[in-house]
């Protein structure tokens, strides 16, 4: 009888998924069922990025494949003096920094705004960025994963990748590497509740862009940056 009525008090405080065996079961089949993506994109990484190119143009945004770091940073610098900006914000992030993107902006003369606006880069709080990023005309941030079929970023937001980054500049640049690229979203729903099962906690925020800022008055007529950055350029760094 005591075993019975432990088994229907579990049922009633909705605490049988919660033991331990069964999320330890659910965690696995998350991880078999996420590595089975990866290798199965790895199989496909060039159609990937050719489909992601194609879809991301259609919502005029730019795409540029990189071979090797140097070249990417040459897009980078290409598309800064194109555009003539010369103020920026960006993320703190492993690839931008292996890449060396603050030696790059700062020959080429631009001002970091996050750094203007505050005396160094620790315990910022989201009004630092959002004041810095309402003056920057450059946004420069990573991409967590690309959407292969929508031609989507999709970006995490944390203390150091902070979404206005990549919405309040007019001009956004997302670089990532070519293995961040998913097939579709039901490539992402897998790893999302995989950091949910690993973390306990899931990021405040999860930004899908899908090209620049588009919006129409009653007439159908498209204006580019309305509501986020007119220009959208993703520099895709192949991987080894």
């Amino acid at each position: 009888m005591r075993d019975r009525e432990q088994i229907l008090s579990l049922i009633r405080t909705k605490n049988v998924k919660d033991t331990p065996p069964f999320k330890e079961r659910k965690k696995q089949e998350l991880l078999l069922q996420w590595q089975n993506i990866l290798d199965r994109n790895a199989h496909h990484i060039d159609k990937l990025v050719q489909t992601f190119k194609v879809e991301c143009e259609l919502l005029t945004g730019k795409v540029y494949v990189a071979q090797t770091k140097n070249a990417a940073c040459q897009f980078l610098s290409s598309i800064i003096k194109k555009t003539e900006v010369k103020r920026f914000i960006k993320w703190s992030s492993p690839l931008l920094g292996q890449l060396n993107i603050d030696n790059l902006l700062e020959s080429l003369g631009l001002q970091n705004m996050l750094l203007t606006e505050n005396s160094s880069s620790t315990e910022l709080h989201r009004r630092d960025y959002t004041g810095a990023a309402s003056k920057a005309e450059l946004g420069i941030s990573g991409v967590d994963y690309g959407l292969a079929d929508t031609g989507a970023l999709v970006l995490k937001t944390s203390p150091n990748r902070n979404r206005a980054v990549s919405l309040l500049p007019p001009v956004h640049v997302a670089i990532m590497e070519s293995r961040s690229l998913l097939s579709s979203s039901d490539d992402l729903i897998p790893r999302l509740l995989l950091d949910l099962e690993e973390k306990g906690d899931m990021d405040s925020c999860l930004t899908l862009i899908a090209g620049p800022s588009v919006t129409a008055d009653i007439e159908l007529n498209l204006v580019l940056g309305v509501h986020g950055p007119k220009e959208l350029h993703v520099i895709i760094l192949e991987s080894n």
